[in-house]
């Protein structure tokens, strides 16, 4: 076991956060083993630990595990987990992320699928008791055929101002699944939003332009003279996307 601990000063903290970092190896009953990457954060009361763990069959990388649990110490906790595998027909076989929040806990899932953007998923959560929050962001990164050919996941621990941030990077290859993880790092939260709301508006522009396309498509395959349903204009259609934006704060 190798680990390694560090202090970080937060501006909007009365704590210092401590970070722990470790790396796990396992021995299953079955002959595979595997390693895990753990992070864990202490701030007061509360504690984030982040484990990613790569099962190995046979000097391949078969499966990895993500595995996010966040506890106030009053009661309230959040956890989060991901399962990615190697298959050899589809590539990687990825689900979405399960999530379950409990006590003051609140959340925000998004999923966008426009493509051939890769397909993400955005999960926020604050808590209520802490005040501290988190950011988790899934992207897929797919073929023509649909098959996921790389993922990409990132967390970050958010305490006013600043965050604390880990990337995992996943592929496939010939000799099984590669995984690469990236941080903890400092980052401000300012610069989080950035990246997650310029994801969001490319991904919900993708979605917008397609919507408008089919609707020119259809204007323009009716004839004037049948009798049927009224289609509304190209600016209308904008101005209804304006309204939902601001109606839903996007």
């Amino acid at each position: 076991m190798q680990g390694n601990k560090s202090v970080v000063r937060l501006k909007s903290s009365g704590f210092p956060l401590e970070v722990n970092t470790r790396t796990l190896k396992y021995n299953y009953e079955d002959g595979s083993t595997g390693f895990s990457s753990e992070i864990t954060y202490s701030l007061g009361n509360t504690v984030v630990t982040i484990n990613v763990t790569q099962e190995i069959y046979s000097g391949r990388v078969n499966a990895v595990y993500m595995d996010l649990s966040e506890g106030t110490g009053m009661g309230s906790f959040a956890n989060l987990g991901l399962r990615v595998t190697r298959n050899k027909r589809y590539g990687i076989l990825c689900n979405y992320m399960n999530t379950l929040f409990g006590g003051s806990y609140d959340s925000l899932k998004e999923n966008y699928c426009a493509p051939p953007l890769p397909e993400r998923e955005v999960v926020r959560y604050i808590c209520g008791e802490s005040g501290c929050g988190g950011c988790f962001t899934l992207e897929k990164k797919k073929k023509e055929d649909g098959a996921v050919v790389r993922v990409q996941a990132t967390h970050d621990f958010i305490v006013g101002e600043e965050t604390m941030h880990v990337k995992v990077k996943i592929r496939n290859d010939d000799g099984g699944l590669k995984v690469e993880v990236e941080g903890p790092v400092k980052l401000t939260t300012d610069y989080m939003n950035h990246v997650v709301s310029g994801m969001r508006r490319k991904m919900r522009s993708a979605i917008e332009a397609s919507t408008v396309s089919l609707v020119r498509n259809d204007v323009a395959q009716r004839s004037p003279n049948v009798v049927g349903p009224k289609f509304i204009s190209d600016d209308r259609v904008h101005l209804c996307f304006q309204r939902m934006r601001m109606h839903q704060g996007f």
